[in-house]
């Protein structure tokens, strides 16, 4: 019996397992003049270490009843581990001294014995043979394995005590560990269908969760390598079979297939090799787990691609060395999605959109153009060639010496995660989910040789492709953008005008010879060039407009295509040419000092600046830092739509455009409000405290009162006391009240932080991080047909990140809750103290309890707020009563009208409404109308919101349902 369990151990330390990698080699090797001895003292240590890497509490070299090289807690079991490193395998005598310790401790303790040179065949047949198991042998490949990240400490762990534990095996090998046998999934080949997806082979059913980590490589020539849950599968395509190639279950993304026969795999954090049925782990791979991706070099080399991500760390890439140890990691200039070798000293990198052709020493040679989407995978298929796929699997060819993509075409059958491998210099196989059959995969095979798009991209839609002289076609700007013929007071009062113009996507002919006079640089001062360009656009983008940023993000911050414009208005302005109220930017001068050619025209001094191609793509990456940077910080919206509905909404306070603004001085105006609400709310916690301790002054000053401690006691020294406290009280507490009042009515609405809905474009909303959703489409055609729907549904309806929550004031509440407690702990010192008549007390008393069980009330309210949420599905009302669930296909009209007392309802009208109850005590659940014959879901005026706020999200996402008749 072996039982498999889904492990994703993350690193909680990366920095010191890839010291440990590293120390590993020198270790292994003796070098720096170590001993046997001083390696075994370290040894321990290292696993110490590594298990702490890990996330384990472990401690080394402890001393007690006998000495312990390690101890760890793990899973709420405890564990003692001896390592022994020495030249011979280890017998019986070590294993037998590791078992009297463990019984000389309580039960639940196991322990593990690591000897990297292996057992003698008599240790291990002793030790599973006539008595409890409560030790595992471990040997030298299980080591590797945890330390490369191939198998997680954690999941090698338990593998090993469920083999102990099921199969009675002390010792069990790594590779025997990992096997998992299952049936073959089936294969079969379907129809043809559209040109670009004619051939498709389906694999399958395959279990659900061994679809989450899928890659496709290719075995020999022609034979499709298929990474399931569950191992390596090798497809045959013409004759409809498959076999288990690598039965390793828990691999991710692609696997490799060298001359040698060997299949290279990743999984986990590491990257293994299996050989002739032998498992052997070889190098470590990336600190997130399952995000190593597997590239082979034209000489035939094994790397790995390690991603990082724009916002923590860079991506690198790692040589794989014949062992572990003997990797070799490379920084690269940027974060990358995916990569592919094109010969032994070129490098293509994707990173979202961008498109790098990187040296052998990792520095970037030149951009080339890319699909306007994010590119998911990429394979080369010569020297030359490449072959991407984007988010919506659509195809794309890119040739180094050709400017423009081909869009071959969209895969229709199959949908994501989308890989793709070559298979010949003529064919590409992807693999992605089966779109018509659940539970199956599908492998696509892609004819490439002589192909041309089949039609275009979704992103060149509304372009037109006319032909040069001589057959050529004209080059298509991803977007059109050029700048206002309108002065700066003018920018915001319309939408950019923006003529139709070709971009190119290098400066103009009479300039290109300077611009590419820097091909004797050399690497080092390439990278300079890189650099200073890179910190140059970090710089110049944070003093942009935001409307010229937002053409810059149109063009995908292409520098040259983005300026071109630019650089042809100001041509106009020096030769005369210009039109009525046709004005220089301001920002434009000050930009050409470092672009030159690229931003001002050759009549100008600024013209004969000639920036080298390496600073221009260092400006354009410092650039788009600067955005990211901004956008992560939640200054400005994320996509360029939302940017231009920004920009051309009327600013929501009197000041400057918000097309004139620049990230710089949106920061500070950020920093500038943080500073304010800083001092706000310390005012307004100096505000409570002393209105606290006037109470408690107040307080002593009523209980010594009743207890007639005033000396003399006398009625005017009793009222003195009083007033002493008692009325800066009550002018506090009105000031803490109103103050309280202004932030519930002022303040924002209790909205989902990533989903509150954005106001409709014709309402023209203020900018706010709402503006960075995507709009809802809103139809007025027919209803959708009813259907039945649960009434009382306790889990949440609508999709994630697709609706608005607005609650109760709870804040509020509580403070009722703790005014009411002060008042009731008042009026029960005055009823206990004596000389009261008896009557006073009695009606005290009555007072007293009709406090508690309003503070009661209130404390229920505020524990267990009301909660509204309008979604993408419909109305959800989570109250005191219960939760209700209001589908739109169950839905005639929703409405904002006002009921009893002048207060606003959320209404809906909705087949057999009397199933709800026609009063809900003060629940603030939904109840039955029956003048209106519908159901009033809760009142708006318990909500920390606004009516309007309501209004647009019953707008946005109940479309011609709310307010139709």
């Amino acid at each position: 019996m072996n039982v498999m369990r889904q492990h994703v151990t993350v690193l909680e330390d990366p920095t010191k397992w890839r010291e440990l990698v590293a120390e590993y080699d020198a270790l292994r090797q003796l070098s720096s003049g170590q001993t046997q001895q001083a390696r075994g003292q370290r040894f321990n240590g290292m696993i110490a270490e590594l298990l702490s890497a890990f996330g384990l509490r472990a401690k080394s070299d402890q001393r007690s009843l006998g000495e312990l090289d390690v101890v760890f807690t793990y899973g709420g079991r405890r564990f003692i581990l001896e390592a022994k490193w020495e030249r011979g395998r280890t017998g019986t005598g070590p294993i037998a001294k590791l078992q009297r310790r463990v019984e000389q401790r309580m039960a639940g303790v196991t322990g593990i014995f690591l000897a990297m040179k292996g057992f003698t065949a008599e240790a291990i047949a002793e030790i599973d043979r006539g008595r409890r198991l409560d030790v595992l042998l471990l040997d030298q490949s299980h080591w590797e394995a945890m330390l490369s990240g191939f198998v997680s400490p954690q999941e090698l762990f338990d593998l090993a005590t469920d083999a102990a534990s099921f199969q009675a095996r002390a010792y069990t090998p790594i590779a025997e560990l990992l096997k998992h046998p299952t049936a073959t999934p089936r294969v079969a080949t379907e129809p043809a269908g559209r040109p670009i997806d004619d051939r498709v082979t389906t694999i399958g059913p395959i279990p659900q969760d061994d679809l989450r980590y899928v890659g496709l490589g290719v075995q020999g020539s022609r034979t499709p390598l298929l990474t399931l849950g569950q191992g390596i599968l090798a497809v045959d395509l013409a004759g409809k079979r498959a076999n288990w190639a690598v039965p390793i279950s828990g691999c991710s993304n692609g696997s490799l297939s060298a001359a040698d026969g060997s299949v290279f795999m990743a999984r986990g954090n590491g990257i293994g090799r299996w050989k002739a049925g032998q498992l052997t782990t070889v190098s470590s791979g990336s600190a997130k787990p399952h995000d190593s991706h597997l590239l082979m070099r034209p000489d035939g080399s094994i790397w790995c691609l390690d991603r990082g991500s724009p916002e923590a760390a860079p991506a690198h890439l790692i040589k794989v060395g014949p062992q572990l140890g003997d990797e070799k990691r490379y920084r690269l200039p940027t974060s990358a999605t995916a990569a592919t070798w094109l010969t032994s000293t070129r490098l293509v990198v994707a990173n979202g959109g961008d498109l790098l052709v990187l040296s052998s020493r990792f520095t970037v040679e030149r951009r080339l153009s890319g699909p306007a989407g994010n590119i998911r995978a990429l394979t080369a298929v010569n020297e030359h060639t490449v072959v991407m796929l984007t988010d919506d699997l659509t195809v794309v060819l890119a040739d180094t010496d050709d400017p423009e993509p081909q869009f071959l075409g969209r895969i229709n059958r199959i949908g994501l995660p989308g890989v793709v491998v070559r298979r010949t210099e003529d064919s590409i196989l992807v693999l992605g989910h089966h779109l018509a059959k659940e539970g199956h995969l599908g492998v696509a095979e892609v004819d490439i040789r002589g192909r041309r798009p089949a039609h275009e991209h979704p992103s060149q839609r509304g372009t037109a492709r006319q032909a040069e002289p001589g057959g050529r076609r004209a080059q298509v700007p991803p977007v059109v953008v050029t700048p206002p013929a309108v002065p700066r007071a003018a920018v915001v009062a319309r939408a950019t005008v923006v003529p139709t113009t070709q971009l190119p996507a290098e400066p103009p002919p009479a300039t290109i010879t300077r611009v590419r006079a820097d091909g004797g640089l050399s690497t080092e001062e390439r990278l300079d060039d890189q650099r200073r360009g890179y910190a140059d656009g970090l710089t110049a983008a944070k003093e942009l407009p935001l409307y010229a940023l937002e053409g810059l993000l149109a063009c995908n911050f292409e520098v040259a295509s983005w300026l071109r414009p630019w650089r042809d208005q100001w041509d106009r302005i020096v030769s005369g040419r210009t039109g009525a109220g046709e004005v220089l930017a301001d920002w434009l001068p000050p930009l050409a000092l470092h672009l030159g050619v690229y931003a001002a025209p050759p009549g100008v001094a600024h013209g004969q600046i000639a920036p080298s191609a390496f600073y221009v793509i260092g400006f354009a990456d410092g650039a788009k830092a600067a955005w990211l940077d901004a956008v992560r910080s939640r200054i400005v919206p994320a996509d360029a739509v939302t940017l231009r509905q920004w920009i051309q909404a009327p600013p929501p306070r009197p000041g400057l455009p918000t097309g004139l603004q620049t990230i710089a001085g949106l920061s500070a105006a950020a920093k500038r409000s943080r500073r304010l609400t800083i001092w706000k709310w310390t005012g307004r916690g100096v505000l409570w405290l002393m209105t606290s301790l006037f109470c408690l002054g107040e307080v002593l000053a009523i209980g010594i009162t009743v207890t007639g401690g005033w000396e003399p006691n006398t009625v005017s020294n009793a009222v003195i006391g009083n007033a002493c406290f008692g009325v800066p009280f009550l002018g506090l507490l009105w000031f803490a009240v109103w103050d309280l009042r202004r932030v519930a009515n002022g303040g924002r609405p209790h909205v989902h932080h990533h989903a509150q809905p954005p106001s409709p474009p014709v309402e023209q909303p203020a900018p706010s991080t709402d503006a960075m959703k995507p709009q809802v489409e809103l139809t007025a055609g027919p209803v959708p047909e009813r259907t039945d729907w649960v009434v009382s549904r306790p889990d949440r309806a609508n999709p994630p990140a697709e609706y608005a929550t607005f609650a109760t004031h709870s804040g509020l509440y509580w403070t009722v809750v703790a005014l009411n407690s002060l008042l009731i702990i008042i009026l029960a010192i005055v009823i206990a103290a004596m000389g009261i008549p008896a009557l006073v007390k009695v009606l005290l008393g009555l007072t007293d309890a009709f406090l508690i069980f309003v503070t009661i009330a209130f404390g229920k309210l505020a524990s267990n707020p009301t909660r509204l949420e309008i979604g993408k599905a419909g109305i959800q009302i989570y109250s005191r009563s219960g939760t209700s669930w209001f589908p739109w296909q169950a839905l005639d009209r929703v409405e904002i009208t006002r009921l009893e007392a002048g207060r606003y309802h959320l209404v809906v009208w909705c087949s057999n409404p009397e199933l709800f109850p026609e009063s809900d005590n003060l629940g603030w659940g939904p109840r039955f109308l029956p003048k209106l014959n519908a159901v009033g879901i809760c009142p708006l005026n318990i909500l920390h919101t606004h009516r309007h706020l309501v209004a647009r999200a019953l707008r946005m996402y109940g479309g011609n349902r709310y307010g139709r008749l």
